[in-house]
């Protein structure tokens, strides 16, 4: 992979770029699979297999600043896969008893779109992180202990317990975990990453908290109004420096 995790500058930001390729979702995976994977894959040059990156989005939905997302991250050494899981079963409010309804048909989505990426000979048995920003993240934190592939994770400004399992049973056994929240979120208050560190730390996990200073909730997302860029260089730097270190870790075993 390359050296430098923000690609010499090109393109230094989580979300907010115009580089890259921007496309919509589209049909990936065979028809047998139910739910169905709906996404933008990128993979980089070459033949030699790479780890691989599911990204998933928030609760406002599909955004193709989650396909440059995956652009970016291909260009950094990574089969980058960006997902989006309402396509078969939609939407739902937050906090809702439809959203309870339909969380066990995006886990669902969420581990078939894991064994589409371990399918590909781009992919080959190499390790897979998730990648989830806000109800992605929770989504993340829900399917991680439970789903075989999965060897890192990393949550953005989520937390664990949005399903219907308690935050307790979705830990064990869980992988390495990285966790990025701004302490002025409101959304998601703060108080959910440090439930979900000391949960995974009380499991006998391995977990990684940082803290942003003054940021707010989807921090690194150029459409919404609490966007900071200082915040998010100081995330794409963590997130780049845990990818490499536990998917290459993962990788050794």
């Amino acid at each position: 992979m390359p050296s430098s995790p923000l690609l010499a500058g090109a393109c230094c930001v989580l979300i907010a770029s115009s580089c890259g390729r921007s496309a919509e979702p589209r049909l990936l995976s065979s028809p047998e699979a139910s739910p169905a994977v709906w996404g933008v894959l990128e993979i980089p040059e070459g033949t030699t297999p790479h780890p691989a990156i599911l990204l998933l989005h928030g609760s406002s939905g599909w955004r193709a600043d989650y396909a440059r997302l995956a652009s970016i991250l291909a260009d950094s050494g990574f089969v980058a896969l960006a997902i989006d899981y309402y396509a078969d079963a939609g939407s739902s409010p937050i906090g809702s008893a439809e959203k309870l309804a339909k969380w066990p048909t995006y886990q669902a989505t969420v581990r078939n779109a894991v064994a589409y990426l371990q399918s590909l000979s781009s992919v080959s048995g190499q390790p897979i992180a998730l990648v989830g920003f806000s109800r992605g993240a929770f989504l993340a934190v829900s399917v991680a202990g439970s789903t075989p592939g999965v060897d890192a994770v990393i949550d953005f400004y989520g937390g664990g317990g949005g399903g219907t399992d308690a935050l307790a049973h979705e830990v064990r056994g869980f992988p390495p975990l990285l966790i990025l929240h701004g302490d002025a979120d409101s959304t998601v208050p703060v108080r959910f990453a440090y439930a979900l560190r000391d949960a995974v730390i009380a499991a006998g996990g391995d977990v990684e908290l940082h803290v942003l200073p003054g940021a707010r909730h989807a921090f690194n997302a150029p459409w919404s109004p609490t966007y900071a860029a200082p915040a998010t260089r100081n995330a794409d730097r963590w997130m780049f420096a845990f990818l490499r270190h536990r998917l290459a870790a993962a990788e050794a075993r």
